[in-house]
């Protein structure tokens, strides 16, 4: 260590300190100005590193410089920014992995990386990673695993169209559709305060309500068929009679259905032969995207069983059926949701 008689400062030297003193606003090279400034006027290196809380080595090394390299060396902090474990081409490789094969969480990303370049990342490091190349915790959304083309789903479109503009004046069209309403509850996204984050209760029953429902997006009206039967052919004409009964001075309704088995049972192909009067209109298999009652049912789950809890069974039959026989009292929100603008899905 120096000793205090070898901080020599001359009377220039220090006038010029001082000016750089006054004239400097970076905070981290002000501690080194204080610093000779305080050797200047005679305290020992161990007082000025107590001072400034600094180390005495660091505090002989900042003099050092001073005097081999001149005062405006002290304003190079020799910084050299920590590299990445990863090179700039393994990280590219990294965010495509990730965006196509949408791992589940960190972990999975983090062996990734270790098994393809042998190098270990914290958990931490991994999601600062991926935030700074604008990944993020995603919700998927969903579509049919077996899509039709899309050729067959603009016929489709195109058939909708032309039902609706060669119909006879009164006609009706239908979107018809079955759901199964379980009596539990689903959790789904809310607002909330993480340090109180919501725990819902839940039912240990597994009870539901089997629905057949037919969508008028020209009245935004539902019909219904509800119950816990299952749903059969038997319950089909059920749902057909009621939707008869519904629109006696139609003179064409056209149903909009799925290809599920119970439109298609014979007990149902000789009731339609017998009341012509409906005509079912079968989609492409596997394209839920067109039919408009899909949308409804998700409204419908939303407004039932996302985040609510029902301790009793007949409190959310009750509540299902306050919904679904009341659907027009929703028609603000509806008019927005079931719009008539199909979603084409490409494969």
């Amino acid at each position: 260590m120096m000793k205090t008689s070898a901080y020599k400062f001359s009377e220039s030297e220090i006038r010029a300190l001082e000016n750089y003193r006054d004239n400097q606003k970076d905070v981290r090279l002000l501690s080194r100005i204080f610093a000779l400034l305080m050797l200047a006027k005679g305290l020992s290196v161990q007082d000025v590193s107590k001072l400034v809380g600094r180390t005495e080595k660091t505090i002989e090394n900042w003099f050092d410089q001073y005097r081999t390299e001149g005062l405006a060396s002290l304003n190079s902090f020799k910084y050299k920014p920590k590299q990445p474990y990863l090179s700039i081409n393994q990280i590219n490789q990294v965010i495509i992995w990730v965006t196509y094969e949408n791992p589940e969480n960190t972990k999975q990303i983090r062996d990734y990386i270790t098994d393809k370049y042998g190098v270990i990342y914290c958990a931490e490091a991994v999601r600062q990673l991926l935030r700074r190349y604008g990944l993020k915790v995603l919700y998927p959304k969903t579509r049919p695993g077996k899509t039709p083309s899309v050729e067959e789903q603009e016929q489709f479109v195109a058939r909708y169209k032309e039902i609706k503009t060669s119909r006879a004046p009164g006609s009706v069209v239908l979107f018809g559709d079955g759901m199964h309403l379980i009596h539990q509850n689903v959790p789904g996204r809310c607002w909330g305060n993480p340090l109180y984050r919501p725990v819902l209760e839940t039912n240990s029953s597994r009870k539901r309500l089997n629905i057949l429902g037919a969508y008028n997006p020209d009245s935004l009206s539902l019909i219904h068929c509800t119950g816990e039967d299952n749903c059969n052919a038997e319950k089909v004409i059920e749902y057909l009679d009621m939707i008869l009964i519904k629109y006696p001075t139609a003179p064409r309704i056209d149903l909009i259905v799925d290809n599920a088995r119970y439109f298609h049972a014979k007990i149902v192909s000789e009731w339609l032969e017998k009341n012509p009067k409906i005509q079912i209109e079968f989609l492409p298999p596997y394209a839920p995207n067109l039919n408009l009652i899909e949308r409804l049912w998700g409204f419908v789950k939303k407004k039932l069983v996302k985040n609510k809890y029902y301790k009793e069974y007949k409190t959310f039959r009750a509540k299902a059926f306050q919904l679904l026989n009341n659907i027009d009292k929703y028609v603000d929100e509806l008019e927005s949701l079931m719009t008539e603008n199909f979603q084409i899905i490409y494969a």
